[in-house]
């Protein structure tokens, strides 16, 4: 893996720096000290090979209020045919500066939320605008190229995400992030993106003399500055990432790239600068296509491309032994003899054991016929308890039980309907009157929801002389 080495900003990272890095690696680069090249990383192609290069874009930077979500640099990976002791120049791009947490009392405010200086300045002097600068700078590309009788030849080209402005507009939806864009050829020019307030992403080959634009790779890939406006009132230095990455005022800086973005030609307060465009050489092989994904500094991964399409699974990885690619399975799969087939193992069944399928249907069985059991048992329970309640209704209104005398005599109560016989209401014709006069109270009972109750007799009942003993409310 290729790095940054440590390096941040619009300027890319020195020989102490990687050596550093890579100290307990085995990269090994030598990084170019002087000219439009420096900061660039040199590596020598060990072996001739296919080489699978994956080169990730740094990210933009975040704008001051609006700062949830950075734009991401682009992942891209190709396949090439390099020799050996080849030299491959390698720019690994910088992610853009965020605007926060500003230099000075006064932009740290305003990141803080606690000033509004530059919205109150948009509103009333839309186009000559006194306080600017709040956006985020464009981060840089990653490049991959070699030198090919004098010239350079890109290879791969990742590209920078676009800085972020000062605030988020409000419309803006994921339907708005347009998808990732490459190049496969070196007729269409790799141009810089354009410039307004603030710059716009540098890009393969081409000239600028702002500021705040992003330098092509052909004239050293620096980040840009900050606009003039927002360092002369603010001091707000945002500048973009070493790779071509533009630099911001209250718009966002765009991204480096094979072409660079664009930045907002009128500093509008809420636009981002567009994201680069990336590059893939067309005599290598696309790996995989573009896609947004990196959210700090870029990177470089080459690795010897194994080509497993021999392969039944078409996965494979290299034997450190012999140096050749063997064959991997998906899990629960086995190599087969031939080093090309997956075949997965019919294990025996282990003695005393039964199969799976014949286990789950006995337990299935034992639990239909214990339901059936349960059910029958409930049925026949319900039906018992039935009887006896019918039963214990019966004996209640014979005529031999005391209590039938009461209903059937012409002593008359306060029907009360809380009250039943054996789960059988009684109706209010069944309920006759007492005079007071048959009722002798002998001993509160108690006290109830209902009332006092109390222990009586009652006599001149019908076909009983004898003083029937009562409970009384």
């Amino acid at each position: 893996w290729f790095t940054t080495c440590g390096a941040s900003g619009p300027y890319g990272p020195t020989q102490a720096q990687c050596d550093s890095a890579y100290k307990n690696s085995n990269v090994s680069v030598t990084v170019e000290k002087e000219g439009r090249l420096r900061g660039v990383q040199v590596w020598r192609v060990p072996a001739t090979n296919r080489y699978r290069i994956s080169a990730y874009g740094a990210a933009g930077g975040k704008g001051a209020k609006n700062h949830n979500k950075r734009s991401h640099g682009v992942f891209i990976s190709a396949t090439f045919l390099l020799e050996k002791d080849e030299l491959l120049y390698i720019l690994v791009g910088q992610q853009g500066e965020d605007a926060c947490p500003g230099g000075n009392p006064e932009t740290q405010k305003i990141c803080l939320g606690e000033s509004s200086l530059i919205e109150e300045d948009y509103k009333t002097k839309k186009d000559l605008k006194d306080w600017v600068g709040g956006g985020g700078g464009g981060g840089g590309a990653t490049y991959i190229f070699r030198q090919k009788d004098g010239i350079f030849e890109p290879l791969l080209i990742a590209a920078g995400g676009g800085g972020k402005a000062y605030l988020k507009a409000q419309d803006s939806s994921l339907d708005d992030i347009p998808l990732e864009q490459f190049e496969n050829s070196t007729a269409v020019p790799g141009v810089s993106g354009r410039t307004g307030a603030a710059g716009g992403g540098g890009g393969w080959q081409d000239e600028t003399l702002l500021p705040q634009a992003g330098k092509s790779l052909l004239e050293g890939g620096e980040g840009g500055q900050a606009c003039p406006q927002a360092l002369a009132k603010l001091q707000w230095a945002t500048s973009g990432g070493f790779g071509g990455g533009g630099g911001a005022c209250t718009s966002g800086g765009g991204g480096g790239g094979y072409r660079g973005g664009h930045a907002s030609d009128n500093d509008d307060i809420t636009a981002g600068g567009q994201d680069g465009i990336s590059f893939v050489n067309p005599i290598g092989e696309i790996f995989l296509h573009p896609l947004a994904a990196m959210e700090s500094h870029g990177e470089v991964e080459v690795q010897i491309y194994l080509n497993c399409s021999h392969c039944h699974s078409d996965n494979c990885k290299r034997d450190p032994d012999t140096n050749l690619p063997v064959c991997q399975c998906e899990m629960g799969a086995v190599l087969a003899n031939d080093n090309v087939t997956c075949t997965v193992p019919q294990s025996p069944i282990p003695e005393g054991h039964l199969p799976l399928p014949l286990l789950l249907a006995v337990v299935a069985m034992t639990v239909v016929l214990g339901m059936i059991l349960t059910c029958g048992s409930l049925s026949i329970i319900y039906h018992l308890k039935k009887q006896q309640m019918e039963g214990a209704r019966a004996r209640l209104q014979s005529p031999e039980y005391k209590l039938s005398k009461i209903r059937t005599s012409a002593i008359m109560t306060d029907y009360n309907p809380n009250y039943c016989f054996a789960g059988k209401a009684a109706t209010l014709s069944e309920l006759k009157e007492i005079p007071r006069k048959n009722i002798s109270l002998l001993r509160a009972l108690g006290h109830g929801a209902f009332g006092e109750v109390y222990e009586g007799t009652v006599v001149g009942i019908a076909g009983d002389p004898n003083p029937l003993q009562v409970a009384i409310k």
